[in-house]
């Protein structure tokens, strides 16, 4: 409600017709807005501001009548993605100085059940919150006619025990209404959650940030792809008190209780300085403090955008497992050493803030510090981008875990196997195997389907898998071919999981390399030309397979299972190897095959580029320069998620008597201006 630096006009006027436009601006600093209390309050009681404590006791005397102001009022129903203290306490509605003092850890013990709720709900980056809100208020009532200090406490002003009987603001307003808060909260802390979260859309494949838009469908989402007692679920609402819930029962409950009938509790109140206010209050004779309500959110979004730091940090910490710091252990201990570090500097700042802004809310322009730390902490946004940069990316995806694909590479190449029927080039001799014997052999490498660009970008692993069939006598018909299959492809995992962060390391795959025999081929040779035969093992020197198979069939042989001479990854194929005809080349093909386990070797690519990161060399709470350019995507995506959303008031219609418009509310006169 307040706004800019509160200035002291010179003069009292004890009757205010109207307002000109910067006596306006200056009035809107006057109108405090306060989180009603446990005990007891509401129109006419006092409100301490220096020990932020209502006073429970009416030290004025004023009439039955009521005026309607305006504001904030009406039904509203909403889920939303909360990713910081602040934005749950702007889609809270808290007011200001309720907010300054949660950031400060200040806030009353008889603080509302409101308050009790955001104080207890801790967000950060590493945490997925999605808060149900309803509420059903109405416009604010204030006061109307004369507000006078009852006879007893007029002696008293000037005097400490006027603040400490009385307090410095007077509640002049009150707003009732029905209002339903919730949370479900998952704090993930195993990559095969995050993954599956990210395949149902929930949240981000590179970044692991939640979605924007939310609902029902996103909390059921969660459910399913988690353990259920991992869910946190809390509420707080008008007229009600639960206990734990279930998601069901949460669900329930919140798409039960705007159709409820309820008594309306006080949702707001509004309070004003004494002698703003008060008809009989001596001239000159000031008691509420001064204060800058721009500023002071200013400092709370920075004391809750530090702790944020510090409770992501600590989870970095605590599960390093699941973030991307390089592909060795001495990249990722460094990665963790410099967390540690920034995560005890973000503590020094919050300690030290929190210390020097404490009496900030009380009295802004006495304290010189609180102006210092708002022009330290007034870049925020800019200063948690870029901390954010340095931090590693979190695992979305499953890269390390044993994946066999095996079954799925098999299938690949027997379908693709099926089409060489009548295919096989026929590479010397005749078209006929003339009935055997027949020779064959087969062998199959992996790699990556890398075809330019970006090696950490290639998705597809790719089988290349070659066929020899050769007539062991007569003129030595041979037939032959080449198949190259994509057999695994990143972009299309198992339903339910994303590999998006994965890329193939090395070959793709772990099996190891199997290698021809070379002294069996090359050994006849020695004898003859011993130049001929280190030639022939130098030749075979770097050729390497990840799976072979040869054997030989009997006469006239037509289909065959070969399966006695395998090495590697391969275990056996089936294939027609010669016909009755003169022409075999129509039936030359294979029709199955078999491997053994084949596991994927995947890296995350996240890792990768995290072995290029080295500690910024120059850090300070305006500017952090970092030494590797983190991605203009990612920083954008933090900057969208960290910076507050600008409020837009509420356009008052035309006033009743007795009020004027300030901030865009209608709101009651003040019998004097600073």
């Amino acid at each position: 409600m307040r706004s800019g630096t509160r200035q002291r006009l010179a003069g009292v006027t004890c009757g205010l017709l109207t307002l000109s436009v910067a006596q306006t601006a200056l009035a809107s600093d006057q109108y405090l807005e306060l989180e009603p209390p446990k005990t007891l309050t509401g129109r006419g009681y006092g409100y301490n501001s220096i020990s932020r404590e209502y006073v429970l006791r009416q030290c004025v005397q004023f009439g039955a009548g009521l005026l309607d102001g305006s504001g904030a009022s009406g039904d509203e129903f909403k889920f939303s993605s909360i990713v910081s203290n602040s934005q749950l306490a702007d889609e809270m509605d808290l007011a200001v100085n309720t907010k300054f003092s949660a950031s400060m850890g200040l806030v009353s013990a008889n603080a509302s059940s409101k308050v009790d709720f955001f104080q207890s709900t801790q967000t950060n980056f590493n945490t997925h919150t999605i808060l149900a809100k309803y509420h059903n208020v109405e416009p604010m009532k204030f006061v109307a006619g004369d507000i006078n200090l009852k006879p007893e406490y007029l002696a008293m002003v000037g005097t400490p025990a006027f603040r400490q009987q009385c307090g410095d603001y007077i509640v002049i307003g009150e707003q009732k209404g029905r209002w339903f808060f919730g949370t479900v909260q998952l704090s993930v802390r195993d990559t095969v959650t995050e993954s599956k979260l990210a395949a149902s859309g929930v949240i981000g494949v590179e970044y692991a940030t939640m979605n924007a838009e939310v609902g029902i469908s996103t909390i059921n989402k969660l459910k399913q792809a988690s353990n259920t007692q991992d869910l946190e679920i809390h509420v707080t609402s008008s007229g009600t008190s639960s206990a734990s819930l279930s998601v069901e029962q949460f669900l329930q409950q919140v798409q039960a209780f705007p159709g409820q009938n309820g008594a309306k509790q006080t949702f707001k109140l509004m309070a004003v300085p004494y002698e703003d206010i008060v008809a009989n209050w001596p001239v000159n004779n000031p008691l509420a403090p001064l204060t800058s309500e721009q500023k002071l959110t200013k400092l709370a979004e920075a004391a809750w955008g530090l702790t944020a730091l510090i409770g992501d940090s600590d989870f970095m910490i605590q599960n390093a497992k699941l973030f991307a710091l390089g592909t060795t252990p001495a990249r990722r201990d460094a990665r963790v050493a410099y967390i540690k570090s920034r995560r005890a500097w973000y503590q020094g700042q919050l300690d030290d803030m929190r210390n020097r802004a404490r009496d900030c809310d009380v009295d802004w322009a006495g304290k010189p510090a609180c102006e210092s730390l708002y022009n330290t902490w007034k870049d925020f946004e800019d200063f948690v981008v870029a901390e954010y940069d340095q931090f590693p990316i979190r695992y979305v995806s499953e890269c390390y875990a044993g994946r066999d694909a095996g079954e799925s590479i098999q299938s690949k190449l027997k379908t693709a196997l099926l089409t060489t029927q009548g295919q096989f080039s026929n590479t010397k001799g005749d078209r006929e195997m003339g009935g055997g014997p027949v020779s064959f052999s087969a062998n199959v490498t992996f790699k990556s389907d890398f075809t330019g660009g970006d090696p950490l970008d290639t998705r597809k692993l790719l089988s290349t898998l070659k066929i020899r069939m050769e007539e062991s006598k007569a003129d030595h018909t041979t037939f032959e071919t080449t198949l190259k299959t994509p057999v695994f492809d990143l972009a299309a995992p198992s339903p339910g999981e994303t590999l998006a962060q994965c890329s193939y390391r090395g070959s793709g795959v772990k099996a190891e390399y199997v290698t021809i025999d070379a002294e069996a081929v090359c050994g006849p040779m020695k004898a003859i030309n011993k130049s001929a035969y280190e030639k022939c093992l130098e030749g075979f020197k770097d050729v390497k397979y990840h799976g072979m198979l040869s054997g030989k069939t009997g006469e006239d042989p037509r289909t065959e299972t070969f399966n006695k001479n395998s090495r590697g990854v391969l275990t056996s194929m089936k294939c027609t190897v010669d016909s009755n005809a003169g022409n075999d080349t129509p039936m030359i093909g294979c029709q199955s095959i078999d491997l053994r386990s084949v596991q994927l070797d995947l890296v995350n690519r996240q890792d990768v580029v995290a072995d290029g990161w080295v500690a910024p060399k120059k850090i300070d709470v305006k500017k952090l320069t970092p030494s590797i350019k983190p991605t203009m995507q990612r920083s954008n995506a933090l900057r969208k998620l960290i910076t507050p959303k600008s409020a837009v008031a509420a356009k008052a219609s035309r006033c009743g008597e007795g009020l004027v418009t300030v901030a865009g509310q209608c709101l009651p006169k003040l019998k004097k201006a600073r």
